[in-house]
């Protein structure tokens, strides 16, 4: 075989480096179908079904983590210093981030009410209405939007979940120098109509110029 160095093996490619400067996310009742498609022929963003709404502003430092918990069961023998088998259990993917806005879709989520039944005060505009005492999960449809570039060779990244719900509350802190919020943890779940509980796009101007470097092909028309 001919000789290289390192650096050519290597391959680096700092196009490759993908960083979200900005994301948003959007919540619809669950069994709302995601687009087939987020961008159109030239690459540009489409809007997203009418159903999806995003939840705003999301603190800054935490911004949008998503985790994937794997479970295995080892099969040990005899004599054996590795397991001989090893069957995955459980796969669970969870996404957190601290809503920022109070809105009717965040008070939904960090309490679980349906606020859709919850009408203000005619005259004074008071809102009030009691937190669940009984045990309901509430199931939304899930989108994930990034952006990274600018605005004139974009590269967005997709993430998709057609079953979620908050599975766990951080609790709010009220103090005089913080906003009122509270960090949420929403966990996938399988969607049969969809046949999936994560699904992952990219797509835009800018990422249709790293498709090659990537090492994706492109479908023949």
């Amino acid at each position: 075989m001919p000789a290289t160095n390192l650096t050519a093996l290597k391959d680096a490619q700092r196009e490759l480096l993908l960083k979200p400067l900005d994301a948003a996310v959007f919540l619809a009742p669950w069994y709302t179908a995601a687009p087939a498609a987020f961008t159109d022929t030239s690459g540009a963003l489409q809007t997203l079904p009418a159903a999806y709404k995003s939840v705003g502003l999301i603190d800054k430092k935490s911004g949008v983590a998503f985790a994937r918990n794997v479970v295995a069961a080892p099969i040990e023998s005899y004599g054996e210093l590795e397991p001989v088998r090893n069957d995955i259990t459980s796969d669970t993917t969870t996404i957190e981030f601290e809503p920022q806005q109070t809105n009717a879709m965040t008070l939904a989520l960090t309490t679980n009410a349906n606020l859709e039944q919850v009408k203000a005060d005619a005259q004074s505009g008071e809102v009030f209405f009691a937190q669940p005492s009984s045990e309901q999960i509430t199931y939304y449809s899930a989108i994930v939007i990034a952006k990274d570039g600018n605005d004139a060779a974009p590269i967005y990244v997709f993430k998709v979940m057609p079953k979620v719900a908050v599975t766990k509350y951080a609790g709010e802190q009220w103090t005089p120098t913080t906003i009122i919020s509270q960090k949420l943890t929403l966990t996938a779940f399988k969607d049969d109509t969809a046949g999936y509980s994560v699904a992952h796009g990219f797509g835009g101007t800018g990422w249709k110029s790293l498709l090659t470097k990537a090492g994706i092909e492109t479908a023949t028309v």
